[in-house]
């Protein structure tokens, strides 16, 4: 009797803790490098959004765009023993030793969009080489293979970078194509007003020789498409990539030609999958991701396949 009492109370302890865990003690650390971004912000809400479902604390932190500030919010996080971190479209690779630090801490680290770097759980993407050929080459042949453009790139995100690098590689298939002028976006809190700033220059520059603007996401497109429109050149094709809800409107509305639309949202929702398995089912880190970099789909949408509602 006694030894059935005493196995009770510790199937009691097992279970209370365990229940315990999964309804409240997990603290989940969240990182997005600037909440300016619409698809960061996209991705933190949906994740707060899971988060809340489960009833875990979540510590989120904005970078706002400082990689110096990311890194001392990496390090915050370990001196405050989460559970997990999960970081969105980040700069791992740049700010290593902060990584190291979680990874010492045995605490682990999702990433989203941000590139693989040795020791992080996985990295949930859309295959931004992928992306990048898919705007680019409807943009060009849209164009009939001919005509001249402006680009807008962001070289500080490494998903954006490589967007802009297969553009280039596109380019080089098309010789009727002429880059008028190239533009790349700084990482700061008024990336948009300088964005418009610029694209502004480049109207008053070329006028009605712009056929076309190709942009490293969307808030670069909906920037380049109003320039236009205030200046009178509403027929002038713009593409980008995301996919996000105020994209979807500007397609309908022939404020924007085309995007790759990410879904951001399902990324956030395997992040915290993955922090679930880990944290409260206690599964191997090495395992729980099953690969080191996981990728979603992102088809390209314009008017002819619009999502539903729009």
């Amino acid at each position: 009797m006694k030894k059935l009492s005493v196995v009770l109370v510790m199937l009691f302890v097992v279970v209370f803790s365990v229940s315990g865990l999964s309804a409240g003690k997990v603290k989940v650390g969240f990182i997005a490098t600037n909440f300016s971004s619409e698809a960061q912000a996209r991705v933190a809400k949906a994740f707060e959004d899971d988060v809340k479902k489960r009833g875990w604390e979540l510590v989120k932190l904005n970078s706002m765009g400082s990689i110096e500030t990311q890194s001392s919010q990496l390090e915050n996080l370990v001196q405050m023993k989460v559970d997990a971190i999960v970081m969105a479209m980040g700069h791992p690779a740049e700010i290593k030793s902060a990584v190291d630090k979680v990874l010492a801490a045995g605490i682990p680290l999702i990433t989203i969009d941000s590139g693989y770097v040795e020791g992080v759980v996985a990295d949930i993407t859309a295959d931004n080489f992928v992306m990048g050929a898919k705007v680019s080459t409807y943009l060009l042949d849209s164009l009939g293979g001919s005509g001249n453009i402006i680009v807008i790139k962001f070289q500080k995100h490494q998903g954006c970078r490589r967007r802009g690098k297969v553009l280039d590689a596109v380019l080089s298939e098309y010789p009727n194509i002429h880059v008028l002028d190239e533009y790349g976006v700084v990482a700061t809190a008024k990336f948009l007003d300088d964005t418009r700033s610029a694209m502004e220059t480049y109207v008053l520059k070329y006028g009605d020789k712009i056929d076309g603007v190709w942009c490293a996401f969307d808030q670069l497109a909906y920037v380049a498409a109003d320039v236009l429109a205030e200046y009178g050149y509403k027929d002038k094709l713009v593409v980008g990539v995301d996919g996000n809800a105020e994209t979807f409107k500007r397609i309908k509305n022939g404020k924007m030609t085309a995007t790759v639309a990410q879904p951001l949202e399902e990324m956030a929702v395997r992040a915290v999958e993955i922090v679930d398995k880990i944290v409260v089912k206690g599964m191997d880190p090495n395992k729980a991701a099953g690969n080191k970099i996981i990728y979603v789909d992102a088809p390209l949408i314009d008017n002819n396949n619009l999502p539903r509602g729009y």
